[in-house]
Formats: structure tokens, sequence, C-alpha cells
């Protein structure tokens, strides 16, 4: 027969148990080549194992704090995972200082290239705060349409932040221990960027071609980039230019040492860095200095 006390102990225990449960959570999201066609809000924690794609009629909103989890398969072993989240329509992620938005591989012992990318591709609407990109082939691309990413984290990839043919603002962003920090086609793209942190990366910027000195990429710290802070692809014949930059300590005639560029291979343009800044820029103060979004 149970005492009271006894009535009383499994009270308490079934009483935690229910109250245990209702804070854990909702269970893990796992999604494998899905499509999105409408609003869709994503928390918490969500595995994707194939490609889910986000139509021109869907609206993906992430919330702070939500972790994205890429599973490392690579089935046509190419080298590179084949997992993706592939955006057509709207993307809205802002996450915050606290809790931000991570993007990362699903590997018990991640690598770069576990995933493939964070695409947006002719996409509607897009816009990326607090997030964090690791661990994939590129932490972002950014092709065809307009997009806004600040105060946000790319690293560990192969190519951190890369896009062509864009309307493209990026400020407060820091990218490092990529193989490439920021690695684009220009192509016509309309791009702003500004007050990021591009160090300790392979290369720190690889103009890959197609670029007519169009871009506006001034007062960021470029500095630590093993291999070089500048690369300019076999097929840009064009000058590029980067003014207003920090390229830490280097002396000012030093700083062209640097970047891989007509002074190695002939048929290269030349890289220019005009009036080098003389400090850092602080990259958490970027909207207090003039840069409009494009």
């Amino acid at each position: 027969m149970l005492t009271l006390t006894s009535i009383r102990l499994l009270f308490f225990v079934a009483t935690t148990f229910v109250l245990a449960s209702c804070t854990l959570g909702a269970p893990s999201l796992k999604l494998k080549d899905d499509v999105i066609e409408n609003t869709v809000t994503w928390s918490g924690e969500v595995w994707i194992d194939g490609i889910v794609t986000v139509k021109k009629s869907g609206h993906l909103i992430i919330e702070p704090g939500t972790r994205i989890l890429f599973a490392p398969r690579d089935v046509d072993g190419d080298g590179i995972g084949d997992a993706e989240l592939l955006v057509e329509g709207s993307l809205t992620a802002r996450g915050t200082a606290r809790d931000p938005i991570i993007f990362t591989s699903a590997a018990d012992q991640p690598k770069p290239a576990d995933w493939k990318y964070l695409y947006l591709d002719f996409a509607r609407d897009v816009e990326l705060d607090y997030i964090v990109s690791e661990y994939a082939y590129s932490g972002l691309q950014v092709h065809f349409c307009r997009a806004r990413v600040t105060n946000s984290i790319f690293r560990y990839n192969v190519d951190g932040l890369r896009f062509s043919t864009v309307n493209l603002f990026a400020a407060g962003n820091r990218m490092h221990d990529n193989q490439h920090g920021l690695r684009y086609e220009e192509r016509g793209s309309e791009a702003i960027i500004h007050h990021n942190d591009i160090q300790d990366n392979e290369i720190g910027i690889f103009v890959v071609t197609r670029s007519t000195d169009r871009a506006q990429i001034k007062e960021n710290n470029i500095t630590g980039n093993r291999q070089y802070n500048v690369k300019l692809g076999w097929q840009q014949p064009g000058d590029v230019t980067l003014p207003n930059n920090w390229w830490g300590s280097l002396a000012p005639d030093a700083v062209e040492e640097t970047f891989l560029d007509r002074k190695i291979d002939v048929s290269l343009g030349h890289v220019s860095a005009p009036e080098p800044l003389t400090g850092p820029v602080k990259v958490s103060d970027w909207q207090k200095h003039e840069g409009a979004t494009p």
C-alpha cells in the first residue's frame, strides 16, 4: 500500500517530468529535398539533407538562435557536400549579437565543403543580419538579385562570401579562415562593401573575372591573408582599385607586394590601393559612416 509520503514523491517526479518536457522545445525539423512555396518560419534546430528550395512564391523567415545543420553527404564524389539552401523567393534571417543564426555542418568533425552553400539566385527579397555560415563550399553565394548582408561571420569555408551580377550591400561582416574571404565576378554588379574584416584567409579578395572596377570596396580591414591580400583571376585584364582600406602594419610601398596582379602575370590588370588608412576601422561602427544600400 502506498503511503502518503510515497504518493507525494510520485506526484513530484511526475510533475517534474511534465515541466521538463514543456521546456525542452519542439523536436528538430528534418528536411530532404523539400520545397517552400508559402511563408514558413524556422526556429530551434533544422536539419537539411539534400536541396531545400524557397520558390518565387515562398518566404522563409529564420528566427534568432536557429541552427541549420547540413548533412555532409557527397553522392557525386566531387569533394563538395550536396546539401544546400536555394532561395529564389524571399529570405529574412535576422539574428542578434547574442543569438545569431548558424548555418553549419552536421558532421562530428566538420571541415570546409561539408555542405554546398546558402545560394541566392534571382531572389525577390533578402536580408541577412547576424548570421554565421561555416564549413561550406561557399558560406554565401549571391547572384542576379538584390541583397543586404550585415553583422555576419563567414568562416572555415572555401569561399566566405561570393557574388556576381548583383546589387549588394555588405557591412559589419567578418570573413576569416576561408580559402577566399571575398570572391566575385563583377559582371556589372553594383556592390558597396565597407567596414568588414577580411583577415586570416588564404586569399583575402579574389577578383575572378569581368570586373570593370565598379564594386566599391573601401574602409575595410584587409590584413594577414596568408598567400595574397588580393588576387586577380587569369581572365581579369582590367585594373582594380581598392581605396581607403587598412592593410595592417605594412608600409605603403609594401602593400602592393601582397597582390597577385600584373607585376606577376602581364596578362592581368593592376591592383592599386590609394590612400590607405593608418589604422583599422571599427567594424561595428559601420552604421555611423556614410554608405547607403545601393
